[in-house]
């Protein structure tokens, strides 16, 4: 059993791994941890990360969470807890922990999910799992997220609020590589504005495919999922950062700014699970719920059990009409499989009276994920209508709502 290091000091298993060369591709030690050092993008204030170090070695019990994509989730080898979350989890159990039985872990990867899904999923999905705040939560929506502000808002709205929620909770944020590239550079600005740490990996991979150190083949499994052992690099990418946080002088705490980098709209986050105090929801043909929204892999459950479905046979004649109190509104609803019997069509979302968008969830390449769209966001709290009625024609095919979020 290791005993308790002090901070600064590095746990012997830990330097006995960095000296071998058994590393994943079989790259030389000195080569791989140039690799590493390019994925750290920002060492961030490092008061946080140093403070559940201290935790994990003193034997507290120690709360962690990865909330993102499929990478989180581990898709891309044969076994998904070969996936990074898994593998870095079982690393800081080994490395940090007298005997790993005083961490606990939620993985909250969820396929497809950008930022926007992630704020919506982060109560019921971290939080609620948990049973309280995390001490650390990896945030990786890098290769998910399109960069433009809407998910870069989501993304603050994430880190901003576990930051508040707790003054110990220690963030990541956490880029994954993709052949298309990733979303770090749109995050840069905000993860800098709230001092947190960020590790981009895909600076790692394009150094070593340019050194030929590994081929794309050999580290993805298409144009996003890596392979068992890119798991393993985006592993070692998030250990080099505690490595370098444990081995640094610790910072001074940070202040979570009262101000916002990007946009205030989406403060006090709520996920909409029926009516409450601001919320009043009348269902009309939507109050069916659908049963085969996306998976999780962990425990092979529906992730959005409570949605909204409209079907050619309800019960109930009428448009599903909320009536709501908010500045900020998420609305997500799910893309039809096509090879699934139902057949999908195309809402219309009116918001105080006024056609806002039509939403087809019949999209071609839909594979029952979830769309997250704004349809309110302003500076102010006020009270709006929001309606969702099926397009003319296509009364008699189905349209689910698959969760929605507001701020006020």
């Amino acid at each position: 059993m290791a005993q308790n290091q002090g901070a600064g000091q590095t746990n012997e298993r830990t330097v006995a791994n960095e000296e071998t060369e058994d590393h994943p591709f079989g790259i030389p030690d000195s080569d791989y941890q140039e690799l590493l050092k390019l994925s750290l993008m920002d060492k961030g204030n490092n008061a946080r990360l140093k403070k559940v170090i201290e935790k994990m070695r003193a034997g507290d019990n120690v709360y962690i969470a990865a909330l993102g994509g499929s990478v989180t989730e581990g898709a891309g080898p044969a076994d998904f807890k070969d996936g990074y979350a898994y593998q870095f989890f079982e690393a800081l159990k080994k490395n940090y922990s007298p005997d790993g039985k005083n961490l606990y872990f939620d993985n909250a990867g969820l396929s497809g999910t950008p930022s926007q899904l992630g704020l919506i999923r982060y109560q019921t999905d971290v939080v609620d799992v948990l049973g309280r705040n995390p001490d650390l939560l990896i945030v990786e929506f890098a290769v998910n997220d399109d960069g433009q502000p809407g998910s870069t808002k989501a993304f603050e709205a994430i880190i901003r609020n576990a930051l508040l929620a707790d003054e110990y909770t220690a963030v990541i944020a956490l880029y994954s590589a993709a052949k298309y590239r990733n979303s770090a550079q749109a995050k840069n600005p905000v993860a800098q504005f709230y001092g947190v740490p960020q590790v981009n990996v895909l600076t790692a991979v394009d150094a070593a495919i340019r050194k030929a150190a590994f081929t794309e083949e050999q580290y993805y499994t298409d144009t996003v999922h890596p392979t068992k052992e890119g798991h393993t690099l985006q592993t070692d990418c998030l250990l080099h950062l505690f490595k370098t946080a444990d081995a640094s002088p610790a910072d001074i705490p940070a202040t979570v700014p009262e101000s916002w980098c990007m946009q205030k709209a989406l403060s006090n986050f709520t996920r909409i699970s029926g009516d409450d105090e601001n919320v009043t929801i009348s269902a009309g043909s939507f109050a069916k719920t659908d049963s085969a929204t996306q998976i999780l892999k962990k425990n092979n459950k529906a992730n959005f059990p409570q949605n909204w479905m409209h079907a050619p046979d309800a019960a109930e004649p009428g448009n599903f009409v909320m009536k709501i109190q908010c500045k900020a509104l998420l609305f997500a609803y799910k893309e039809q499989a096509s090879w699934r019997p139902e057949k999908f069509g195309t809402a219309d979302v009116y918001v105080d009276g006024k056609l806002y968008a039509s939403y087809d969830g019949a999209k071609e390449g839909g594979w029952g994920n979830g769309v997250p769209v704004y349809l309110i966001d302003e500076a102010e709290c006020a009270a709006h209508t929001v309606e969702v009625r099926m397009a003319p024609g296509d009364e008699d095919k189905y349209f689910t709502i698959v969760a929605m979020g507001y701020s006020r």
